[in-house]
């Protein structure tokens, strides 16, 4: 697989659903080179065949009438210089879209009312009623709210997410919520009279959510819940419970999400007992994703479906309020990507992945799944992509670490090696689709990835390493990289390389500062720096604190150094090549810049690659041309640092 061979995926993503399971809708995307971008249209499964319904290119988010007459979709057209315009569209099998309005404000997440009159969805809109300027036309941007920008959006200090209602007969949407504060998710009560809803509670411990409930005719708006950390809700058939994916900060950001029901009539809050203690949400890395709106908790007769990331893989279970719980899908060696329940049947459309194969559409009806399209069969013909070993190490203490090694195909001799460090660091690797994995097997080099402490998938115990960067998950990465010479023979311990992004780049960036065993490195969108990083990053003020167990910089300055690679800096001499993009707001470029000029004067080889115009999810779905200069760049530093694989 070569860096261009990008073009020739096929991403499978957001499945829908019919209600009564006959019929599915999805979500087709494609990067294209020659007009850099991705064409994303929707298309239907029908019962027999699969064929698109709307042209594109960027059509999204795809949801059925609650009579499966109708289909909603979002399209949004993007024109050089000129802000995006979105619309709401609507249209009948077989007919032509029309657009129930059109603005520049976007939208996401539409959802139709129970009785089919109206849709609600959400969109960034200034609550003042003066004319909105754009950012990029004003002499000064003034702030009085955290964050000022937010990764992948960029500034959003004027213009908060709420709840809007457009008309099924549409016209002009009408704002449901008025929260200075962002409204994340929201769902229906089975009446259609009122919507639960999840919102920011505070502006400055941002991580905290608020469960609310509004009636959609009144306005009435009353809190539910408060303090908490809501991943998605789902209400109960008869009305009277809201089930939540949620907890309570028992591990600060490193707890798991778990099942909860509200109760409306009681106020009461009761955790579903599973016996699970794994992260109820699909937390696996993959580089070939398409746009998805999928919820990640479902309601369908009684049951609430979600995923269950566990050891590199994501499962989809169900389970009732009483606590019955059972798998619905669970593979041994594949993601369970996204999923889409039918109403009226234990039907499920959902897409799967492993590490060699990217997605396609699947449905499961009764025990057994059936793959459904076939997007990417002629590449994967062609390209014949190696699946990856997996294998196990034993930290010294025990505990069991799992990882995988991506060789190259018919390799001979002793090949170059890279060890490749997820971010999160609460996500984790497995059987996700990475790109920049083939690319570097295609040409030879292999790739050791895995999951250290830190990672997701595993115990809430396992995931927690608050206070502990750079101590037991460095450890664990050594761990796996000296047991993945013993197991496989044909990685060369000589020529080893090392690379990761984001926390990943963090962990890349702290390897380098203590040990010199990796011939090269590369650090991507990375963290070097957590004393300005606290204050930069969209999400550094209570991130960096929850993450590093302090307090903030001016009164833990000790501890913000401690754990911050550049303290260590003078002890680099692995040739490093960082990789960031200039709009990144999560880890904010000044690190890059940073560690860039601290290794010049050092006199340490370094090289810096700086991407206009792309933020910190550019490796997943940057520009395609971007992405394949990404690609080419990784690549050259690589294989001129660590010798040819073959």
């Amino acid at each position: 697989m070569s860096p261009e061979d990008l073009s020739k995926l096929t991403l499978v993503s957001s499945p829908a659903a019919s209600p009564d399971g006959s019929r599915a809708l999805f979500v087709v995307s494609r990067p294209d080179l020659q007009q850099n971008r991705y064409d994303s249209s929707i298309w239907l499964y029908d019962g027999r065949s699969y064929y698109p319904v709307t042209s594109g290119p960027g059509d999204s988010c795809p949801a059925w009438s609650p009579d499966g007459q109708t289909i909603a979709f979002i399209r949004t057209v993007r024109q050089e210089g000129q802000p995006a315009q979105t619309s709401v569209m609507l249209m009948r099998p077989g007919y032509e879209p029309v657009p129930l309005f059109t603005w520049s404000f976007g939208a996401s997440a539409i959802s139709w009312s129970p009785a089919g009159s109206s849709i609600a969805f959400l969109a960034r809109r200034p609550l003042g009623q003066g004319e909105w300027k754009d950012y990029s036309k004003r002499e000064a941007l003034v702030i009085e709210r955290l964050p000022p920008f937010f990764n992948g959006e960029g500034y959003i200090f004027d213009r908060p997410r709420n709840i809007y209602l457009v008309s099924a007969n549409g016209g002009e949407p009408r704002r449901l919520t008025s929260h200075a504060l962002d409204v994340s998710d929201f769902a229906w009560s089975p009446d259609g009279r009122s919507i639960a809803y999840v919102k920011q509670l505070e502006e400055v411990h941002a991580q905290y959510d608020e469960l609310r409930l509004i009636n959609v005719e009144t306005g009435e708006d009353v809190q539910l819940l408060s303090k908490v950390s809501i991943a998605g809700l789902a209400w109960s058939s008869d009305g009277n419970s809201i089930a939540l994916l949620m907890h309570r900060f028992e591990r600060g950001l490193s707890s798991h999400y778990k099942l909860h029901s509200y109760n409306l009539k009681t106020g009461e809050l009761t955790k579903v007992e599973l016996g699970l203690d794994r992260n109820l949400l699909n937390s696996v890395n993959s580089e070939a994703r398409g746009p998805s709106c999928t919820k990640p908790i479902q309601a369908s007769g009684g049951w609430l479906y979600f995923s269950v990331s566990d050891a590199g893989r994501a499962w989809l279970y169900r389970a009732t309020l009483s606590g019955r719980v059972e798998p619905v899908l669970r593979p041994e060696d594949a993601v369970i990507d996204d999923f889409s329940v039918a109403q009226s049947s234990d039907v499920v459309y959902y897409t799967q992945m492993n590490e060699s194969e990217p997605a396609e559409l699947y449905v499961l009806r009764g025990t057994s799944g059936k793959r459904l399209t076939s997007f990417n069969d002629d590449f994967l013909r062609q390209a014949s992509l190696p699946r990856a070993f997996k294998a196990r190490a034993r930290a010294r203490d025990g505990t069991e670490l799992d990882f995988w090694a991506l060789l190259p195909r018919d390799a001979k001799g002793k090949v170059p090696w890279m060890l490749y460090i997820h971010g999160g660091p609460k996500t984790s690797y497995g059987y996700g689709f990475m790109v920049a994995f083939h690319v570097l097997a295609s040409a030879g080099i292999a790739v050791v990835y895995g999951n250290p402490r830190g990672s997701d998938g595993y115990s809430e115990d396992f995931a927690d390493i608050r206070g502990r960067w750079g101590t037991v998950d460095y450890e664990d990465l050594m761990t796996i990289a000296d047991e993945a010479t013993r197991q496989f023979q044909q990685l060369d311990p000589g020529r080893a390389g090392v690379a990761g992004g984001s926390y990943g780049g963090f962990m890349t960036n702290w390897v380098i500062t203590h040990t010199s065993r990796f011939r090269a490195a590369m650090t991507e969108r990375s963290c070097v720096e957590f004393y300005s990083d606290w204050g930069t990053s969209d999400i550094g003020w209570f991130f960096d604190e929850d993450q590093l167990m302090a307090q903030p910089p001016w009164k833990s300055a000790e501890q913000y150094l401690k754990a911050s690679p550049m303290t260590y800096i003078e002890s680099v001499t692995t040739p490093l090549l960082i990789m960031h993009a200039l709009e990144d707001y999560r880890c904010p470029v000044s690190q890059a810049l940073q560690l860039f000029t601290a290794l010049k004067v050092l006199g340490v080889e370094v090289k810096l690659a700086l991407f206009p115009g792309e933020d910190h999810d550019l490796t997943r779905s940057g520009r395609p041309k971007t992405r394949v200069e990404y690609l080419k760049l990784m690549l050259d530093w690589m294989k001129g640092h660590l010798g040819e694989g073959r």
